[in-house]
């Protein structure tokens, strides 16, 4: 699989540049295979064309959004009139994790079950948009344009004020869809919404399956597909995750982090943290207090 150019960050973000960026394309033509090391979602106006991602390709057209993630190959061809929205942005600049973005069902399926569907076999689901919910995007994106490229005093503030506010509207735009195809996917979605809410308690395989509406083989399959683990793997990681939030945030014993976070034993809690985390709870703290 030819990978194309790579486009840097320089090229996109300028020298030293903050990393976020949204540009409006009228009449963008064919752009040949290319990758980088950031994030974009594209939001179509009008007209259509194919896009490939890796070795499959998907059709769009207006009122359509979806999301690359880091260095995977794409390219958009056969275009017609066309235009779009490009946001592109470090991920590690908004840290979407840190909030509450993960219990969105439709954040779930745009920003991680589509992406991840489409490293593995032809997909062509996307969120499409309807007239009133482009003109409400459109607006966002209208300022966050118009702020990062006119770098007024608080321009970075407000870029990431908007985009938060982009990230959560097109997510329940996602979430609120009767599209079938979208409500297919949202089955999974729902599930990694429900663990992202509830990772603390303790949770059965069989209320997955129920809140997932699928046998226990398919969803057992359909789990495994979208994360690479299965869901008790899944949910140990979440755990840990967040108990690395708490240790970052607060200054709660070991002991708490690990009942806030769902372990009934702190001795567990530890030996399950340094199998994911590579360090002792002890250490990360420790550590991460003399950093600061």
């Amino acid at each position: 699989m030819h990978k194309g150019d790579q486009i840097g960050q320089e090229y996109v973000f300028g020298k030293k540049g903050f990393p976020m960026d949204v540009s409006t394309w009228k009449q963008h033509g064919d752009y040949p295979r290319h990758t980088h090391d950031f994030s974009e979602i594209a939001i179509i106006l009008q007209g259509t064309g194919t896009m490939e991602v890796d070795d499959q390709t998907f059709r769009f057209h207006a009122g359509d959004v979806f999301v690359l993630h880091g260095n995977r190959p794409h390219a958009y061809v056969d275009t017609h009139d066309l235009t779009l929205i490009n946001i592109t942005y470090l991920p590690q600049l908004v840290a979407l994790d840190r909030f509450d973005s993960g219990v969105l069902p439709g954040y779930q399926a745009l920003f991680v079950i589509e992406p991840t569907l489409r490293q593995k076999k032809p997909y062509e689901r996307h969120l499409t948009l309807n007239a009133d919910q482009m003109i409400k995007i459109k607006s966002l994106t209208d300022t966050m344009e118009k702020e990062l490229h006119e770098k007024r005093a608080g321009y970075q503030l407000m870029a990431v004020g908007h985009f938060m506010v982009l990230i959560s509207q097109i997510s329940r735009f996602y979430t609120e869809s009767e599209a079938p195809d979208a409500q297919k996917l949202l089955q999974l979605a729902n599930v990694l919404s429900f663990l992202e809410q509830h990772y603390m308690e303790e949770i059965g395989m069989d209320e997955l399956i129920r809140i997932a509406h699928m046998s226990r083989r398919s969803f057992y399959r359909a789990f495994s597909e979208v994360t690479l683990q299965t869901p008790r793997t899944y949910l140990l990681n979440l755990r840990v995750m967040k108990a690395v939030e708490l240790l970052e945030t607060t200054k709660k014993s070991i002991t708490e982090i690990a009942f806030d976070c769902g372990f009934q034993d702190s001795n567990y809690f530890s030996r399950q943290f340094k199998k994911v985390m590579n360090t002792t709870p002890s250490e990360f703290q420790k550590r991460f207090n003399w950093m600061k």
